[in-house]
């Protein structure tokens, strides 16, 4: 995992010890918080968007209809037939969705680090800054709120190993895990954005062969656009546009797609306020994000895709692809949509292939520019661990969810539950008969919270 690239001197063994404790014990502090935060806050209550992704489920179909079942304009990929084994396997747990939202989290910051270490050539301190950044309750949309794994939690894990795979991973690992996850990154919620990417990728490649230490025979790239090509025609097939918001492009007020995206990124460091000062912030780390992305692709257009080059390249065209389309689709409900927090976890790529990128540049100029780079690196990542007002707005949906199941069982009214938790289950219809019936359903059943006698509640 950490043999070296060349491109940083070694370092003592001392220094090893004491950079890996560090990067150690950061990620168990950060677990740590996670764990406490789900058990904290996850609700065995279907929620919002779930009882409409959920539909193969409550028709008792099959895991590869929950695979491909469509939900909006994305797919649910992977994160469907996790749902399928969960629900199945727990009774319709909700709160399993959100225990395994944290493995998955988990398993993208060990990636994360296994990348940064590979193309650094060993462990660093400043790799702390990838659990502070992606192991944190800043996810709590899409882990405690609505969990909901293919939206992005699963297409962060992803993307990360898509950037390994692209950058230091041998040839072998790259076509099989490119040509795995690419098409289940193009099947799983929007990790679909990542799909293009690899393939503008690829073919780039092809048009310019690396004159680098690490070169990407052409053979594979052929193969690799052979299997995503055939993922793409299975996609393709049977799929149907379905915006799920008002839409309408282009808007007449064009210079707020570039705002919106620019809000995205102050967002993920906490600042969700629309103003001068925050969308200026916003498009300097956009700007940032966008000069690393042309730096990458003018080094490949040159024919020196270096490892790192090339996984700075995935990390953040996913992103800013993800951030467009958004920005697209998103903007004509208005531009504070922006700081929807579920928008957030595919924006941490960006900021993680930024991060690759200035390090490259700052080791090939010295120590002092190593080490302010490692504080400044830690220093956004601790800023968005920092943020706490997930926990608040976790906890306060939480005790809400319990009052409306505990009212619930007392009257099976939907509307007395509704009244009493002053929150539905399902806002765009609080009353529907759907629901209601669905709700009938798992009591009938004994799954979710009625998988406990009331009396025991």
């Amino acid at each position: 995992m950490t043999a070296p690239l060349g491109e940083e001197a070694p370092v003592s063994d001392r220094g090893r010890l004491l950079g890996a404790t560090f990067v150690i014990g950061t990620f168990a502090i950060c677990l740590v918080r996670l764990v406490g935060f789900v058990q904290a806050n996850a609700v065995d209550l279907l929620y919002e968007d779930q009882w409409t992704f959920l539909q193969p489920l409550f028709e008792g179909r099959g895991p590869w209809s929950c695979f491909f079942y469509q939900h909006g304009p994305h797919s649910l990929g992977l994160g469907g037939l996790v749902d399928w084994y969960l629900f199945n396997a727990t009774g319709w747990d909700v709160r399993a969705e959100a225990w395994a939202a944290v493995v998955v989290l988990a398993f993208a910051t060990i990636v994360a680090i296994a990348l940064a270490a590979r193309l650094r050539g060993r462990l660093s301190w400043s790799d702390a800054a990838f659990p502070l950044l992606l192991l944190g309750p800043i996810h709590w949309e899409t882990m405690v709120f609505t969990p909901n794994l293919a939206h992005s939690i699963l297409p962060l894990l992803f993307t990360l190993l898509l950037a390994y795979a692209w950058g230091p991973a041998g040839p072998l690992t790259r076509v099989v895990v490119v040509g795995v996850f690419g098409t289940l990154t193009l099947f799983t919620g929007y990790g679909s954005c990542g799909m293009p990417v690899s393939v503008g990728l690829a073919v780039l490649l092809w048009l310019r062969p690396g004159k680098d230490e690490t070169p990407v025979d052409r053979r594979q790239l052929v193969l690799i656009l052979l299997m995503l090509g055939v993922a793409a025609v299975v996609f393709a097939h049977g799929y149907h546009w379905d915006r799920g918001t008002p839409w309408r492009f282009p808007l007449p007020n064009w210079w707020d797609y570039p705002r919106f995206c620019a809000l995205m990124f102050t967002s993920l460091v906490g600042w969700r306020a629309l103003s001068a000062a925050s969308v200026t912030a916003g498009f300097v780390m956009l700007g940032f994000v966008v000069a690393a992305f042309l730096v990458a692709a003018k080094a490949i257009w040159r024919c020196h895709a270096s490892p790192r080059t090339r996984a700075v390249w995935i990390l953040t065209g996913t992103s800013l692809l993800y951030a467009a389309l958004t920005a697209i689709g998103r903007l004509p409900v208005n531009l504070q949509a922006a700081f929807m927090w579920r928008y957030i976890t595919l924006m941490m790529p960006a900021v993680c292939g930024l991060a690759l990128a200035i390090e490259g540049w700052a080791i090939s100029r010295g120590i002092r520019f190593r080490l302010g780079f490692a504080l400044g690196w830690l220093l956004l990542a601790g800023v968005v661990w920092s943020n706490f007002r997930p926990e608040a707005y976790a906890a306060t949906v939480a005790r809400g969810k319990n009052l409306w199941i505990a009212s619930y069982l007392r009257t099976r009214d939907l509307n007395v539950a509704n009244k009493a938790a002053d929150s539905s289950v399902f806002s765009p219809a609080p009353a529907s008969p759907v629901i209601a019936g669905r709700l009938h359903w798992l009591e009938k059943q004994h799954l979710s919270f009625f998988r406990i006698p009331s009396d025991k509640q």
